[in-house]
């Protein structure tokens, strides 16, 4: 055997050696993908911790006073099983030097079981930033562009005709591995009515083959739409930021990746934008349409419902209308129904199915006599045939008894034909003696005239005052946000009571942490996307909150957290998770409103 043979046999013991030993002991350390960096230029911090169990670890971050913290902590685990379990978390931080020169990462702590660790804190330097540099974490072997990372708007229709219903899908397409998105908006859709759909990719991201490249992709937006207008409509193009992991040629920084030749990866924000798509919208056409169409399109079912068919006079009785099928269903007004004079109409009530809308009239026939209910039929415009439609009305008849003269609030109906002349419809006047005298009083510039004259004045007064009071009320959106918090926690909170009752631990923790930081953005206006914990936990101490309601705090997000990104890992009663997170936000209210005081 020669030396370099032994050599490698020595590398590989030595390896073996190394991975025997307990992987179930606790380690908790920290590293960085770069230690010299550009002021503005974006890298990441990563604390591992590993033991054989984490769902008692408790996890504190350092103070990064001289970073912008871009992004986390994010949450990354592992599980291994083979000679002895043992889990691996990892919470990273995406940073941004806010400064020059050597800059210094604190040491972070993990406390388990009784025994604390801490991790060994970090140097940066920091150089002097460049305009590229500025932009968001450029990689060493190029930033991606327009082609790697895109964002493609797919309709199910390039044309369609006005109130027809059609699918509009946005999906992010990557060459590489998607992480997260940030700073998107909905789309708007102008001249279109829409609706919200529930995105098809869930939260997994999927591999699509586009023109024989494959690419990961991400459905972020799902709608459906109907044009109100004809012509050629050109939807608004979206973008955002997309945050995916891309692979980077750096040198091995231990013997680890020499010997096994691994390459490091980095998270990027890459902008992604759509272009723009157009819809060709073609007009309905005039030939052959009926004079009771209100705008259906589609393929419709129709059915007319009487409550009852013989009544008394100023008795009621409900006329339903269902429409059903598949078409811009929700666009459909309440049909106008033409029925007899004498019949008393009133708004209908209207309910919605998956695919039917219902609308529930209710009818008074104040004249007596046997009625046909016709000319209420339905027309909509088929999308296969290309032809309007119309369905004709079952024949109803409504027979209508005479009213009973003895009940309460009976009414005595005259149509117009029935009105007639007579020299007798004006009352006798009354003879004999009588007097007339003056009255003692005048209202001309009596109190009640005078009150009458300023009444008109006073009320315009006091609106302006009110409307004023209401205007500066609400021109600090900040002051409303911060009036409004404790309401918008409570309705998260009501989602979280829901999931606790049907005991979905991993939905209930992400409904509680999105409860405590709605309410901590809108109560100590942070925006949401610069929610963290070292934000939250300086602002609170800055504004005199308990130290103890605050440390709290700290430790129901991490549970929230390591739940949300640890599904299964967290265990406890939901319950006390529950109270103690309405109790939290009831202190630090409390707090924050003496100290207004």
């Amino acid at each position: 055997m020669n030396f370099a043979s032994k050599i490698k046999v020595i590398i590989v013991l030595a390896l073996s050696t190394l991975f025997c030993f307990d992987v179930s002991a606790q380690k908790f350390y920290a590293q960085v993908n770069a230690k010299v960096v550009q002021v503005g230029q974006m890298f990441e911090c990563a604390f591992i911790m590993s033991a054989s169990s984490l769902s008692q670890a408790e996890f504190t971050a350092p103070n990064f006073k001289d970073f912008e913290v871009a992004s986390g902590p994010n949450q990354s685990s592992m599980r291994q099983n083979e000679r002895s379990v043992s889990e691996s978390l990892t919470l990273s931080y995406l940073l941004i030097p806010k400064k020059e020169g050597k800059l210094v990462i604190g040491a972070a702590t993990m406390s388990m079981g009784g025994n604390k660790l801490a991790s060994t804190p970090i140097t940066v330097e920091a150089t002097k930033g460049t305009p590229q540099a500025n932009q968001v974490a450029a990689a060493s072997n190029g930033k991606p562009d327009g082609s790697e990372v895109f964002i493609k708007t797919t309709l199910s229709k390039s044309k369609c005709y006005l109130g027809e219903q059609i699918m509009i899908s946005q999906k992010v397409y990557s060459r590489h591995q998607i992480i997260a998105f940030q700073k998107f908006s909905p789309p708007t859709y102008e001249s279109f009515w829409s609706q919200t759909l529930p995105s098809t990719s869930g939260n997994q991201t999927a591999v699509e083959n586009l023109d024989g490249v494959n690419y990961y992709t991400f459905e972020i937006f799902r709608n459906i739409a109907s044009p109100n207008k004809s012509g050629k409509i050109s939807l608004i193009p979206i973008e955002g930021e997309v945050v995916i992991r891309k692979q980077t040629n750096a040198k091995p920084r231990n013997i680890f990746e020499q010997f096994f030749g691994a390459n490091g990866f980095e998270d990027i924000a890459v902008k992604a934008t759509s272009r723009v798509v157009t819809l060709d919208v073609l007009d309905l056409p005039a030939e052959g349409r009926p004079a009771n169409f209100n705008g259906a399109v589609g393929n419709f079912t129709y059915k007319l419902e009487t409550s009852r068919q013989s009544l008394k006079a100023n008795d009621a009785f409900n006329l339903k209308v269902t429409i059903s099928g598949k078409g811009n269903i929700k666009l459909i007004d309440a049909p106008k129904l033409d029925l007899p004079e004498s019949f008393e109409t009133y708004e209908p009530k209207m309910s919605e199915g998956a695919n039917s809308r219902t609308y529930d009239y209710l009818i008074i026939p104040r004249q007596e006599g046997e009625y046909e209910l016709s000319n209420l039929d339905f027309s909509y415009f088929d999308l296969d045939s290309k032809k309007y439609v119309t369905i004709p009305s079952p024949n109803i008849t409504i027979k209508v008894l005479a009213p009973d003269p003895n009940s309460a609030g009976a009414q005595v109906y005259s149509p117009q034909n029935n009105v007639k002349e007579t020299e007798n419809d004006i009352r006798y006047i009354k003879k004999g003696n009588f007097s007339l005298t003056r009255s003692s009083t005048e209202f001309f510039n009596s109190s009640t005239h005078i009150l009458l004259l300023t009444t008109p004045f006073l009320a315009l007064i006091l609106g302006l005052m009110f409307r004023s009071n209401y205007i500066k009320s609400n021109s600090d959106m900040v002051a409303v946000k911060e009036r409004k918090a404790v309401k918008v926690a409570k309705k998260q909170l009501v989602k979280a009571d829901k999931l606790m009752q049907a005991n979905s631990k991993d939905e209930f923790y992400t409904e509680i942490l999105m409860a405590i930081n709605n309410y901590l953005s809108n109560k100590l206006n942070i925006p949401l996307a610069d929610v963290s914990k070292e934000n939250v936990k300086n602002t609170l101490t800055a504004k005199k909150v308990a130290p103890e309601k605050i440390e709290k705090l700290m430790k129901t997000i991490e549970t929230s957290e390591y739940a949300k990104y640890a599904p299964g890992a967290v265990s406890g009663n939901l319950k006390e998770v529950y109270d103690d997170t309405i109790n939290l936000i009831t202190g630090i209210e409390q707090d924050l409103n003496i100290k207004k005081a």
